[in-house]
């Protein structure tokens, strides 16, 4: 009996679950928008500075590959069931999107800050780890990332340089004031100081209408009810539809 009510509880919060993932993937009844039929929109502002979906093509690719990496540990079959996750009050897919964003928007801001003060360029020795860095992100792309590029690598790559940069500020910041590196990186507490004094405006209308997940990576749909694919249902109706052939045949 107890047994029985639990399985009861757990079907309601996965129902629940989907019904809130779906609510927040389709907004306002619209469904997800294509990604690279927007890179020349603002994603978002800071100060007077424009900040386009394009300039969060390395973003995206880094945070997509890092969460499917370990969407295959928790279900090498059907990776997307580790996006729709809930967990901490939150989808992990939404928490990377949070991710993407947040982290974008700590890059530009330091690296601007770092032009104003002439902070801009790398040394030699940090040229060399750019370039390691580079070719590591190239690397470990995966084969469908490839295929699905937002943009060009030159334009990739330049952003690559942009969030270097930006840890070079953020690494003088920490050595200037202290306490820690980590107080100065995206989510840090010193860094959120530093935030607030500027205006920073995200393109809600348009960021939310993305999903994480499905950007530079392709998912098979899911049924959560059954737990088949599209692909299981299409050979299922064809199936069926060849029974009824072959029925219907051998009753005329």
């Amino acid at each position: 009996m107890i047994i029985k009510k639990l399985i009861k509880i757990l079907l309601v919060i996965l129902c629940v679950g989907v019904v809130i993932y779906a609510l927040v993937t389709m907004g306002d009844g619209r469904g997800p928008l294509k990604y690279n039929e927007h890179l020349d929109d603002t994603a978002v502002t800071i100060d007077d500075e424009e900040i386009t979906f394009r300039d969060l093509a390395f973003y995206i690719l880094f945070e997509e590959r890092k969460v499917e990496e370990q969407a295959k540990v928790y279900n090498s079959d059907y990776t997307k069931d580790f996006w729709n996750l809930y967990t901490n009050e939150t989808f992990i897919q939404s928490a990377s999107k949070d991710v993407v964003i947040d982290m974008a928007i700590h890059d530009h801001l330091f690296y601007r800050l770092a032009v104003e003060e002439g902070m801009d360029t790398l040394n030699a020795k940090e040229e060399e780890d750019l370039s390691f860095a580079i070719n590591d992100f190239w690397e470990d792309l995966l084969d469908v990332q490839w295929e699905k590029l937002p943009c060009d690598e030159e334009t990739i790559n330049e952003q690559i340089r942009i969030a270097a940069i930006a840890e070079k500020y953020q690494n003088y910041l920490a050595e200037e004031n202290g306490p820690s590196q980590a107080a100065y990186k995206y989510d840090g507490y010193n860094y959120g100081l530093i935030r607030d004094e500027h205006s920073v405006k995200i393109n809600d209308k348009l960021w939310d209408k993305f999903v994480l997940g499905d950007i530079t990576l392709k998912h098979t749909k899911i049924n959560y009810i059954n737990g088949l694919t599209d692909e299981d249902k299409e050979k299922i109706k064809t199936e069926r539809k060849g029974l009824r052939r072959n029925a219907k045949d051998k009753s005329q």
